[in-house]
């Protein structure tokens, strides 16, 4: 079906596997021969997906898109082995993350600070959605673009913050600290993804409020790769027999997973029975692959697992030819 629609795009997070995202949506560009941000009204992005987001709606000095889906592929082939550095010392001092975070924070700073300069949230070229985690308040924080151009609040930030709080995965990278208007106290940020690594019932519920007079949403979302299957591949799955006797010691490696695992599962599950429900008024697509070749690990930044994430996502868009077909055709409809 096409016609008029609110059309929305959302990206999980997953680290380096963003660059399974990049790659699909190098394709949706390359057949449709426009930049994402001129194709959706809204894009929802959570930790890697977040900063994919951001790269793809930020604005050069013409107003056109600073960056392409090719450049942002560019970072993760480039930058990720900067972000994610290998270290057995660095290792050995945080215990694997158990008594201090995995990486340092300035690498990730600096490149982010390079891509995103000064341009602020405001200055975005279509409604963005980004979910993070206040420790502080404590609750969910989202920024927006909408929240932003509002003149009379102070939800006006750098770009470059936006994406550093929404990946800032715990046990990987020290929380954001974002200074609070008015003096009241700075909010601690974490990785969006503990609450909402998939973002699309976020994005969906902005497009409810938003759409306007358009009678249907389009929304189009795309994972960064599912857990693994076989127990002993990662931190989950886990056999029955194994869990005996959990405390935090043991839970905590998994607990991160599941988290990451278990709400893009039930946000699928959720939009497919919305879907279900009303026809007529969504079209959803989800993108998903089941990294045949590549590590699921968020850090594994290193050449020989970035060309397989490659290779997984080819892999991706070859199977998933006919749905790609469909979302150009709406996106192609006016």
């Amino acid at each position: 079906m096409t016609g008029a629609c609110y059309r929305v795009l959302a990206v999980d997070g997953g680290g380096i596997r963003g660059l399974i995202a990049a790659r699909v949506l190098k394709e949706i560009e390359t057949r449709m021969h426009r930049p994402i941000a001129e194709m959706f009204d809204l894009v929802a992005g959570t930790s890697t997906g977040g900063i994919l987001a951001l790269g793809l709606t930020k604005p050069d000095p013409s107003g056109r898109p600073r960056f392409t889906a090719d450049d942002m592929c560019d970072l993760y082939l480039n930058d990720g082995i900067a972000i994610f550095p290998h270290s057995v010392f660095q290792e050995v001092k945080t215990l694997h993350g158990l008594a201090d975070a995995r990486y340092p924070s300035q690498p990730i700073e600096r490149i982010l600070q390079q891509r995103f300069e000064d341009t602020m949230l405001s200055e975005a070229l279509t409604e963005v959605v980004i979910p993070s985690y206040d420790l502080s308040a404590p609750g969910p924080y989202f920024f927006k673009r909408e929240y932003a151009k509002n003149e009379t609040e102070d939800w006006d930030v750098p770009m470059a913050l936006v994406a550093r709080a929404t990946s800032a995965a715990p046990t990987y990278f020290d929380p954001a600290v974002l200074p609070a208007a008015g003096g009241y106290g700075d909010h601690a940020l974490v990785d969006g993804g503990t609450f909402a690594n998939n973002p699309t019932l976020s994005g969906y519920a902005d497009a409810l409020r938003l759409k306007e007079e358009r009678p249907r949403i389009l929304v189009v979302s795309i994972g960064t790769g599912l857990a693994p299957q076989l127990a002993g591949s990662g931190p989950i799955p886990i056999e029955a027999e194994d869990v005996r006797d959990f405390g935090l010691a043991k839970w905590a490696r998994p607990l991160l997973e599941v988290v990451l695992d278990g709400v893009p599962k039930a946000v699928e599950y959720q939009m497919g029975a919305i879907q279900a429900a009303h026809p007529e008024a969504l079209a959803y697509y989800r993108l998903q692959s089941d990294l045949p070749t590549a590590s699921h690990a968020l850090d594994n930044a290193s050449p020989e697992n970035c060309a397989r994430l490659v290779a997984d996502a080819e892999t991706l868009i070859s199977q998933e030819s006919d749905a790609l077909k469909d979302i150009c055709d709406e996106l192609a409809s006016p």
